[in-house]
């Protein structure tokens, strides 16, 4: 899957491990960066056909990004590549690979 390029210097450093987030955040790795006031996270190519999320904070856009996540995932077509990732890769455990 393309990823959008976001420059280093504007992209917010998150733990992906913290017990604070959800399962879907630590599985997909969104990025999130700062675009003036406002924070931005994506999942795909762009904001347009990716999963895409924004609020005042880091916290919220990843939470406004998990309700999009999940209308995106309920409304899913076979062609949105996007969103077949992201369900294949919350369908796989760790179980299963190892």
């Amino acid at each position: 899957m393309r990823h959008m390029h976001i420059p280093q210097q504007m992209q917010v450093p998150v733990d992906f491990e913290s017990r604070d987030l959800s399962r879907r955040i630590k599985e997909l790795r969104p990025v999130v960066w700062r675009e003036g006031t406002d924070f931005c996270c994506l999942l795909g190519p762009d904001p347009q056909e990716g999963i895409f999320g924004c609020g005042n904070t880091a916290e919220a856009a990843m939470k406004d990004w998990e309700t999009h996540l999940r209308e995106r995932i309920e409304n899913a077509s076979i062609t949105d590549e996007v969103a077949q990732y992201a369900i294949d890769t919350l369908n796989i455990s760790k179980d299963d690979v190892w």
